[in-house]
């Protein structure tokens, strides 16, 4: 039986007004998963176990964008604040140029694309318009101020001070919840020149040890990558630029993953743990030589750097919707550190080998990692490193069953030969006496 026309065109009506729904909701995912690369994140719900206590979260000394401006310790930070951007302006005003009206309209300029970084938050929904581009100018003349005096150059006095008195800044400054978007610097920086690459290295050179450093921090960043905020600029530096086929090479044949190994089996199976000449986390990987190496950069457990290193791994957690796998780099790092760690001793073994140092005791560093390893999202490098590993310990099985009797028995195997010793040196006693004897 035929279906009415009425009910037909009804139908086809329903099934267009279905596939621009269907368009529109792919549209929209479509542009929100671009804009996770932009976006202000929020901590993301999935590591939220970490930061009971706000340690990785709290801002200590001052709060930058919107999130923790409402805390009561950080008021002091406020009123700096406004001394920073009166002194940012004032140092511009002997060049004609420049007003007060100038520098302010030039945030005011993008602070429409900058509050759409924070999306629908609701620390962001009950801010005017207003409200909104003075805190962006404030916060981003404190920054500019801050980053000036951190790479040497003159800036007022009072406010050179404060900042040598707060130690907790730097550590506040690379907090996922605590950024403004990097435009905003950026809009500022066409007035008054700051060295990004020097500010930057400077800031690399405090997270981790590098016992090879020598001279200048240096970081060369890539061009073509735009970071969102400063913890963004950060992590492009840390991490170092990936390309297409280092995210892709498995060793030859590569058909399976090596589980266990720690600290401990990696000198039981000849593979030495080595410290990266590099201060970039992409260079880790075995090198095949007479024995086998691991690579690292070494990590500095302290405060600071745990804080920053549990940010950088939320910053990929929350943008690893994007599906790039060059967003990945910090979290494999950390998958490798805590994957040589199932005791004590390992951690020990990690430390005399120079790939982690600091206050921090053998059981937590332990605790740490092994903890916040359950929080990140493994990447291809990690997969690359478990893969070489499995590779090595089968194309020379018969090296290491070797190697591993040699390892784990060595004591015995130097007391028997200083016994020999000594029995072949009361030999030749004996046998020195009887051809002696008259």
């Amino acid at each position: 039986m035929a279906m009415p026309k009425a009910n037909a065109a009804a139908a086809a009506v329903a099934i267009q007004v279905l596939q621009e729904e269907l368009k529109r909701e792919a549209n929209k995912f479509e542009s929100d998963v671009s804009k996770k690369k932009t976006k202000i994140h929020r901590f993301p719900p999935s590591m939220r176990s970490l930061v009971n206590d706000g340690r990785y979260v709290v801002p200590n000394v001052v709060a930058i964008g919107p999130y923790h401006r409402h805390w009561q310790h950080l008021r002091e930070a406020e009123e700096v604040k406004r001394v920073a951007a009166h002194y940012f302006c004032t140092n511009l005003f002997t060049d004609p140029r420049y007003s007060f009206d100038a520098v302010y309209q030039t945030i005011v300029s993008v602070a429409g694309k900058a509050r759409s970084c924070y999306a629908d938050d609701d620390a962001v929904k009950g801010i005017s318009d207003d409200e909104f581009a003075a805190m962006m100018f404030h916060d981003g003349c404190f920054l500019m101020q801050w980053m000036l005096w951190y790479t040497g150059e003159k800036i007022a006095q009072p406010l050179e001070s404060w900042f040598s008195s707060m130690a907790s800044i730097q550590r506040d400054m690379f907090l996922l919840e605590n950024q403004i978007p990097w435009l905003v610097l950026e809009a500022l920086m066409e007035l008054r020149t700051v060295s990004v690459d020097k500010f930057i290295a400077k800031i690399r050179a405090t997270f981790y040890i590098n016992l090879n450093l020598h001279g200048e921090p240096i970081c060369h960043l890539d061009e073509s990558i735009t970071w969102p905020h400063l913890l963004g600029l950060l992590r492009c530096c840390v991490s170092g630029t990936v390309t297409d086929d280092e995210i892709n090479k498995l060793p030859q044949g590569a058909s399976s993953f090596a589980l266990d190994s720690s600290a401990i089996e990696m000198g039981e199976v000849g593979i030495k743990l080595e410290a990266s000449k590099t201060m970039e986390l992409k260079d880790m990987g075995i090198k095949k030589c007479i024995f086998g190496q691991l690579f690292l950069v070494p990590f500095l457990m302290d405060n600071t750097g745990t804080c920053w290193l549990v940010n950088m791994a939320a910053l990929e957690e929350c943008i690893s919707e994007t599906w790039d796998a060059k967003c990945t780099i910090v979290s494999s790092y950390i998958a490798v550190l805590a994957m040589l760690m199932n005791r004590e001793e390992d951690v020990h073994e990690l430390r005399a080998k120079g790939l982690v140092c600091g206050k921090f005791s053998d059981r937590e560093t332990l605790k740490f990692f092994k903890t916040l390893v359950k929080h990140v999202c493994i990447g291809p490098h990690y997969v690359r490193i478990l893969a070489e590993i499995d590779a090595y310990k089968r194309n020379r099985w018969l090296w290491i069953a070797v190697h591993k009797f040699v390892y784990n028995n060595v004591k015995n195997i130097i007391t028997v030969f200083t016994v020999v010793g000594v029995l072949v040196g009361v030999f030749k006693a004996l046998l020195s006496i009887k051809q002696h004897r008259p």
